[in-house]
């Protein structure tokens, strides 16, 4: 997918209580991205210990979309941070760039390790116009807060519905106003099926990263990755200029898997987070 439609995004389906002991996924971040306008994505990560002993959180994998690094370092042990009892670690955009390898950019997913009870908050950060303070301090810009899910978790086989998404069908006077991504990431050791569907459109056909594509539409998430795809509907250059559509997409997964969406109002620039919702069982 092109770096410049990467759009700040936040994750599948939740719960506000803290992860016990084990591994956790982050299935958005970014480090230094480029976007649209002369955006710049960055990603940091707080980190909650509400237990009354220190939590010691590793980070153990980097779900690969792209990373790049013009001076890489190399890791002698793997990255970690202790969060005292009872309180909060930010985990910084500039630590999490050297904890990669001193990368320069990079976009995927994030999977870490923690010894006992941890709430792990992520926030994705426009930080154009203002940027990084050079001493590695917190972001600063507009952004979207979003959560880890605990790897016992995460969506599992079968089909889950992402209501309320919005796309804007023939825009005539310039951009669309919504736009919808969906994403994945999957931290397991095999493949993951995707049947994407969108069940009441008409035509049965849809637009993926700017390439039409029919319904259902097939395809893997590796082991170790991640993927966002760009969903629009079909352009009809004969049809009346349109107007922003609600739907929805249907997700069947032949396994585990972080999956999420997000809804930007092109006009404030404002994410929504959708979260899968599993399909009842008839």
């Amino acid at each position: 997918m092109s770096r410049q439609y990467f759009l700040p995004m936040a994750l599948a389906v939740l719960t506000a209580l803290p992860a016990a002991a084990g591994e956790l996924v982050l299935p958005v971040f970014a480090l230094n991205l480029q976007g649209r306008h002369g955006d710049l994505w960055s990603s940091e990560l707080y980190l909650t210990n509400p237990g009354d002993q220190p939590v010691l959180v590793e980070l153990t994998h980097f779900l690969r979309g792209n990373i790049e690094s013009s001076k890489p370092c190399n890791l002698f042990m793997t990255p970690t941070r202790v969060v005292p009892p009872q309180s909060a670690t930010v985990w910084t955009a500039a630590g999490l760039a050297t904890d990669l390898g001193c990368a320069d950019s990079a976009r995927g997913g994030l999977v870490l390790r923690a010894d006992g009870p941890l709430h792990v908050t992520s926030r994705l950060v426009n930080t154009s116009g203002g940027g990084e303070d050079s001493s590695g301090a917190v972001l600063s810009g507009r952004g979207e807060a979003f959560d880890a899910i605990a790897l016992d978790r995460l969506p599992a086989a079968g089909a889950h519905l992402l209501p309320a998404l919005m796309w804007h069908r023939n825009p005539c006077d310039g951009p669309p106003e919504f736009e919808t991504v969906v994403g994945f990431a999957n931290p397991g050791a095999n493949s993951v099926e995707v049947i994407l569907d969108v069940p009441h459109e008409i035509g049965r056909t849809v637009t993926i990263d700017g390439n039409e594509a029919y319904l259902p539409h097939r395809f893997e998430i590796g082991a170790g990755s991640w993927q966002q795809l760009r969903l629009s509907p079909p352009r009809d250059q004969a049809a009346e200029c349109g107007s922003v559509e609600s739907f929805l997409v249907r997700i069947d997964l032949s396994g585990p898997l972080a999956v999420y969406a997000s809804v930007i109002d092109r006009k404030s620039g404002d994410p929504r987070t959708v979260t899968p919702v599993p399909l009842a069982s008839p």
